[in-house]
Parts: C-alpha cells; sequence; structure tokens
C-alpha cells in the first residue's frame, strides 16, 4: 500500500498541450482540491502538462470522470505508463512511479466522450510494510451507491433515485517501527493538513491503478505500543473514501 506524503505540484501552473478545455472551467482547476471544481473536455484528445516532480512516487488522477474505452497516459522523458477505463466507476487512478525524477508530467486523455477531472496531485509516498490487512475495506470492489425506489399502486417500481456515498474506510498498520510513526506517518499528517486529500494505492506492485482512492476526513488516530516489543508500534486511523 502507498499514501501520499507530499503534493510537488500544487503551485505549478498546468499547460495545454492538445485539445480543448469545456468552456467555463479553467486548467487549473485540476490542482485545486476542492473537487467541485474541476476541467472538462469533450475533445477526442486531451493533452496537458502539469510540471517536474523530482523523486516522484505516485502521480493521482481523483475525481475522475471518464467515458469506458478512455486511454489515460501520464508521461515525461524516460517514463510512460498507461492505463485503459474499463469501468465507468473508476473515479480514481493512482500510477505508482516509485521514485522516479520526472523533467515535466503529461497527462493524456484520448477516447471519445467528455472527460473530466477534479483533482491531480504528484509527490512522495510511504510504502506501508505488509500492505493491507485482514479484514479491510475493498470499496473500489464494492458497491457505493444509496438508493431509493418507490413503489406504485400495483405493487411496482415506479421511480428511483440514486446518489453516491462515500464511506468511512478504517486503516491499520501493524508491526511497523517506531521511526516509521516518527517520520512517515507525520509526513502523511502534515500533507493532510496542508491539502485535505490523501492518494492511497492498496497494490502497488499489482498494476492496478484503478485500485485506489482519496481520502477525507482524517480523524480517529491511534498509535499504540506493540504487546511484545517496544520497538513496533500499532497505528490505525479512519478516513472517508471518494470511491
Amino acid at each position: 500500500m502507498i499514501i501520499s506524503t507530499s503534493n510537488a505540484i500544487a503551485n505549478n501552473t498546468p499547460s495545454l498541450v492538445a485539445g480543448t478545455v469545456t468552456s467555463g472551467t479553467a486548467l487549473i482547476n485540476v490542482l485545486n482540491p476542492d473537487f467541485s471544481n474541476m476541467v472538462s473536455s469533450a475533445s477526442s484528445t486531451f493533452t496537458f502538462t502539469v510540471g517536474q516532480v523530482v523523486g516522484c512516487d505516485y502521480i493521482a488522477l481523483h475525481g475522475c470522470r471518464l467515458p469506458v474505452g478512455t486511454v489515460v497516459t501520464v508521461s515525461a522523458t524516460g517514463y510512460s505508463y498507461t492505463f485503459t477505463v474499463t469501468d465507468k466507476e473508476n473515479p480514481n487512478i493512482v500510477f505508482y512511479t516509485n521514485n522516479t525524477s520526472l523533467d515535466n508530467i503529461q497527462v493524456s486523455l484520448v477516447g471519445a466522450g467528455t472527460k473530466t477531472i477534479s483533482y491531480i496531485q504528484a509527490g512522495t509516498a510511504t510504502v506501508v510494510p505488509w500492505g493491507t490487512n485482514a479484514g479491510q475495506s475493498l470499496y473500489y470492489l464494492g458497491y457505493n451507491s444509496k438508493n431509493r425506489t418507490s413503489v406504485g399502486s400495483l405493487g411496482v417500481p415506479v421511480l428511483r433515485t440514486q446518489n453516491k456515498v462515500a464511506p468511512k474506510l478504517r486503516l491499520t498498520i501493524k508491526n511497523v517501527l517506531k521511526a516509521w510513526a516518527r517520520d512517515d506517518l507525520k509526513q502523511i499528517f502534515n500533507h493532510y493538513q496542508t491539502y485535505g486529500v490523501l492518494s492511497i494505492l492498496d497494490y502497488e506492485n499489482e498494476i492496478k491503478p484503478d485500485e485506489s482512492v482519496a481520502g477525507f476526513n482524517l480523524e480517529n488516530v491511534d498509535v499504540k505500543t506493540h504487546s511484545q516489543t517496544l520497538e513496533l508500534v500499532d497505528v490505525a486511523f479512519s478516513v472517508q473514501v471518494s470511491v
């Protein structure tokens, strides 16, 4: 599992390379952690750059609404990774780049239909030892909508309303060195305090960038001593997640 610890592109100025931005939006909105400020394009090829990151561990695209079949490519000199959207419920795409220095990150969305991104961040991340724990909820593989269906006089469904929900994820990180809690965990907190969004990718080695979430409303943080050694601690905290 990786969790973002910095956002190195927050103060950069994105630049349009190909395509057009839908009227009424601005490209700079992709760097705003308020997801209501989004960027959309109906161009078949929509490409833009977001700047340089030295020692980049991740590139995260959040709040996405991308038609099935959209080809998403993140690239820089000597680096390129491509993901094809296979499900309309892919709001988060987090690429693990593993401490790669990227001269000018370019994001390209190719395909038919309107493509929307709410937020992009990139920078350093901590790799959580041993990844996920037993019992952790993988909400992106589940169903995250609340439905209400009205019933007519004949006892049949006549009207259905549907709203997305943001479930609460409890992360439990066991048997980590105190040094990790003193350093990496503090970096997670500092990053969250500044930007309010954590990019979380559960299985960085499985090459599944869509199996990720955007975490917000961080709370219930616990750091406890290990039951058998003073060298280790157990860490737990909760975040709501956009999935």
